[in-house]
C-alpha cells in the first residue's frame, strides 16, 4: 500500500535559483547577553594580561616564566575549547564534549592560579582555603578524568573506521 506524505511547497528566489525562500532565524536575546558577557570578559583577561606584562620588569626572571607558563596553558586550553565546542555541535560526538568541558575545566584551573597567584591572601580562615583549593583541584580532577574519556572515545572511532576499512 502506498503511502502519501505531504510535502510543504518552496519558492526559489528569482534573482539566486539556488536558495531557497525560507527565513533564516534571528539572533535572540541570549545571543545578545552571552556575545557581551563573552566581551567583558575578555577585556577582563586582556587587563590581567596587561597586569602580568607590566608586573614582570619587578620580577625575578624565574617568577616571568613561571607567569608565561601559566599564560600558555590558560591560552592553550581556551583554544582548545574554542575548537571542540563547534565540533561538538556539527559532528555530535560527545569525545569533543568531553574535551572542551576538560578544556574549560584546566582554564579555571589557571585562571585561579592567575587571579591569586600561588597562594591565597594570608587573612583567611581554614574553611575558604580549603574550599578554594578543594575547588580547584576537583576541577582539574574533573578535567583530566574528562580528557582521558574524549581522547580514549576519539581513539575507539579511529580504530574502528580503520577496521573497517581493512
Amino acid at each position: 500500500m502506498a503511502q502519501l506524505r505531504l510535502v510543504r511547497p518552496r519558492t526559489v528566489d528569482a534573482s539566486n535559483s539556488n536558495s531557497l525562500d525560507e527565513k533564516k532565524p534571528e539572533p535572540g536575546f541570549s545571543y545578545t547577553v552571552v556575545g557581551c558577557g563573552g566581551a567583558i570578559l575578555a577585556v577582563l583577561v586582556l587587563l590581567l594580561f596587561v597586569g602580568y606584562v607590566v608586573d614582570a620588569f619587578r620580577r625575578p626572571t624565574l617568577a616571568i616564566f613561571g607567569a608565561a607558563e601559566r599564560w600558555a596553558y590558560f591560552i592553550a586550553n581556551l583554544v582548545v575549547a574554542f575548537y571542540c565546542f563547534p565540533a561538538f555541535k556539527a559532528t555530535k560526538e560527545r569525545a569533543f564534549l568531553y574535551l572542551a568541558f576538560a578544556a574549560l575545566a584546566f582554564t579555571y584551573g589557571a585562571l585561579f592560579t592567575l587571579l591569586f597567584g600561588q597562594r591565597l591572601p594570608s587573612p583567611n580562615s581554614r574553611a575558604e582555603l580549603v574550599f578554594c583549593y578543594g575547588l580547584r583541584h576537583f576541577a582539574e580532577t574533573a578535567g583530566l578524568v574528562l580528557y582521558a574519556w574524549g581522547v580514549v572515545l576519539l581513539a575507539r572511532r579511529a580504530h574502528g573506521k580503520r577496521n573497517e576499512g581493512v
